[in-house]
């Protein structure tokens, strides 16, 4: 649901058993990355993975203990511009030298967002605003750096990856990461699991009665082949509906924001982009492939979702299952310096490139696209909609 003012542009929505052996964790390969290429989709396995021996922040003080309590830390110097702050670092030692194959960092933190107001302040200020990099200590006692992009967590709090495998000159033992931006960290694990590729069930397969032949025959069965197994669960109900705005609460550190989906206030201090969103009801088919037929909505709305697990496949003996929803879409604010952030238009598409997206570009016009706009995209909001300017949860009866 978006429970802030902005416009959503959702375009797929996938869910996915990701069975596994017990002995193995699996996340997704999930960060914010500022520029290309971006992460693309695969399941990241980790066993035994580890907390660093030692941590250290820009002053110097040992944040080792806040990193294995799982509690946030960081007391940069924090700027005038939301989000951004003076350089600041983390060191940690990695505890064994790096002596080649896989190495990866399991990062859990958050971070306080910047917006474009902030950006475009800083920008004008001189103020860079630097996504977090990564660095080796060298032997000759000098920092080099390996990674120039290495993401952030995105939205709420959340563990994101970072695959150093092969970016660390031999015996490197202390790595750094510099931003300048508000993140802040309360887990970090150190994994040099060796990566399997994730072998997909077909739907087709997923019937029920139905069972694995030629190469797919094992991944029922064959735990001993440590394999992990992706199965799309079917998507067969979509509907868009108003849900209203969540009670939110702000906890420590900043961008420590939660919601609570069951209080809901019909009304709140929130205006939408003006134009044209999506029509309530049903928007199966607009969820099932990334097309550019996007269901659109905004400040107050939500999809419901529901998913179809009962032909998944039997687990073998010492698996076990988790599952990973993946959404493919697109987002953007009412800032001040939000492109077009007061309208819902230019609708955004797979292969514009930029946005706003230049003149000699266009969202796709074909027979498809159009019948898809003149049917689903039928709620005309104004923008001037009246709106309150408070909140009311009303009392649990």
């Amino acid at each position: 649901m978006e429970p802030l003012e902005e416009a959503v542009y959702l375009d797929q929505v996938r869910l996915m058993a990701v069975d596994h052996p017990a002995d193995t964790e699996v996340y997704p390969n999930e960060y914010f990355a500022s520029n290309p290429p971006y992460p693309p989709f695969k399941v990241v396995l980790s066993r035994d993975a580890r907390s660093p021996v030692g941590a250290w922040d820009e002053h110097g003080h040992d944040v080792l203990p806040a990193l294995q309590a799982h509690r946030y830390f960081g007391d940069f110097t924090l700027t005038q511009f939301a989000g951004f702050a003076k350089p600041h670092t983390l060191t940690l030692d990695l505890g064994e030298p790096y002596r080649g194959g896989p190495l990866w960092l399991l990062m859990h933190g958050e971070v306080e967002y910047f917006t474009a107001n902030s950006m475009y302040a800083a920008s004008q200020a001189g103020v860079e605003a630097i996504s977090p990099y990564a660095e080796a200590l060298g032997e000759n006692g000098q920092w080099k750096r390996v990674v120039d992009d290495l993401g952030f967590p995105a939205g709420g709090p959340r563990t994101m990856t970072a695959d150093l495998t092969g970016k660390l000159p031999p015996g490197t033992r202390k790595i750094r990461i510099t931003t300048t931006l508000q993140v802040y960290w309360d887990n970090i694990l150190i994994d040099r699991t060796a990566q399997t590729a994730a072998r997909e069930v077909p739907f087709d397969m997923l019937r029920a009665g139905s069972r694995p032949t030629g190469e797919n025959a094992g991944l029922r069965d064959d735990a001993a082949s440590k394999r992990v197994r992706l199965s799309p669960i079917p998507l067969v109900h979509a509907d868009l509906e108003f849900h209203g705005y969540p009670l939110k609460s702000e906890g420590n550190p900043a961008g420590n924001v939660q919601y609570v989906y069951e209080k809901t206030s019909a009304t709140g201090p929130y205006t939408r982009p003006a134009g044209t969103y999506t029509r309530y009801g049903d928007v199966l088919l607009l969820l099932t492939a990334t097309d550019d037929k996007l269901a659109v909505f905004g400040s107050g709305d939500e999809v419901q979702l529901d998913f179809d697990p009962s032909s998944l496949p039997a687990l073998p003996k010492g698996w076990v299952r988790d599952y990973f929803f993946a959404a493919n879409g697109y987002e953007k604010d009412m800032d001040f310096y939000a492109a077009e952030g007061n309208y819902v238009a230019p609708l955004p598409f797979l292969s514009m490139g930029e946005y706003p997206y230049p003149s000699k570009k266009s969202f796709p016009l074909d027979d498809a696209h159009l019948d898809y706009l003149l049917e689903y995209n039928t709620r005309h909001m104004s923008g001037h909609e009246q709106r309150g300017y408070w909140f009311d949860y009303g009392e649990k009866k």
